[in-house]
């Protein structure tokens, strides 16, 4: 007779960059680079689950009932009416915390989507829009830039409209690769909203607007050209600035190394440059360009994730550390790889 196996679920949730420059808290693009989380039924109490962390990367995450993944896993089963599974949870970390590349979001989209794939056994699915809806709730500042590509891959442009979020998709160019430098510390989005002015003057606001309509239709036609001026921003980036000083001097870096354009990712500290070529020499420019201002960082030349966060089709029956060494690598890849896309 079969023994029956323990309710589990995987879940890889995709890096994400916002703004993209002019797209202040309305552009979002998912890159491939992952955080992956593991769901086995197990434990004792429903609400101490039992987590673990591996890769150094996540060192400093909650491991008990205020862990951001486990709190919207719960919070599904809560608005869907459902008891609460006693669960482990196995979280590996890719993506650096605070530095801009939507860590955070990668556990509200991962919880929620682990506990969508959970709930559908109990026919109690919940649709992708009411699914970013609540993502857009437990994100800190409700923002969807992060949330919405990290949801459904791709380049997605974002708002709010009656408090729902609404997300349109658009596929990104292939052509197109992100290299992105990481500087050794993190910014704080908090502090760094704080240096945002109350209000814009008409002019800044309709040259942010212009080069949003100029980068969406550049991507769109492939006129790769007027990336750079059309990832230029008055709205958050020069106020940031004051955080990371060595900033514009690392995004000329890039561009004067062949980038088409590049800007701040996210809140920051992270920065993106966008390019079709030459993506060594442009890493290595941001890097020694960076060294020279004192400031020390890590670098990755990656791909548009096109597909969002999604379920894994690979069953387990318990949490083995060492998965970790046969899986921690296996969704993160560089344009080096043999047969990456």
């Amino acid at each position: 007779m079969a023994l029956a196996l323990p309710a589990s679920v995987e879940v890889l949730a995709p890096a994400t960059s916002a703004n993209l420059g002019p797209g202040f808290d309305s552009l979002g693009l998912a890159l491939q680079l992952y955080n992956r989380f593991s769901v086995v039924e197990g434990g004792v109490d429903p609400l101490l689950p039992e987590i673990e962390v591996l890769g150094p990367l996540g060192s400093g995450l909650e491991r008990g009932a205020d862990n951001l993944f486990f709190r919207a896993f719960a919070t599904l089963f809560e608005r869907q009416g459902e008891p609460l599974p006693t669960v482990r949870i196995r979280m590996q970390i890719h993506i650096p915390p605070g530095c801009g590349l939507g860590s955070s979001a990668t556990a509200v989209i991962g919880g929620l989507v682990a506990a969508n794939e959970w709930l559908r056994k109990r026919g109690k699915v919940v649709s992708r829009d009411d699914l970013l809806d609540l993502a857009v709730e437990m994100e800190a500042g409700n923002h969807p830039d992060n949330v919405a590509p990290a949801l459904l891959g791709g380049l997605v442009a974002t708002t709010m409209m009656n408090g729902k979020a609404h997300a349109i998709k658009t596929p990104f160019p292939e052509a197109l690769k992100a290299i992105i430098f990481t500087p050794t510390f993190p910014m704080d989005t908090v502090a760094g909203r704080g240096l945002l002015p109350a209000s814009y003057t008409r002019t800044d606001v309709t040259f942010n607007t212009g080069r949003v309509a100029l980068l969406l239709s550049a991507l769109q036609m492939g006129k790769y050209e007027v990336i750079g001026e059309a990832m230029q921003d008055r709205l958050h980036q020069p106020y940031r600035q004051a955080l990371f000083p060595a900033m514009d001097s690392i995004i000329q870096a890039a561009k004067d190394a062949g980038a088409y354009g590049a800007c701040l990712s996210g809140g920051g500290s992270s920065l993106i440059a966008l390019a079709s070529t030459r993506f060594s020499e442009i890493l290595r420019a941001m890097q020694l360009t960076a060294r020279e201002h004192g400031v020390e960082g890590t670098g990755r030349v990656l791909r548009a994730d096109q597909n969002g966060a999604r379920v894994l089709q690979t069953p387990r029956t318990r949490i083995r550390k060492e998965d970790s060494a046969r899986y921690g690598d296996q969704f993160c890849w560089s344009p080096a790889r043999p047969g990456g896309r």
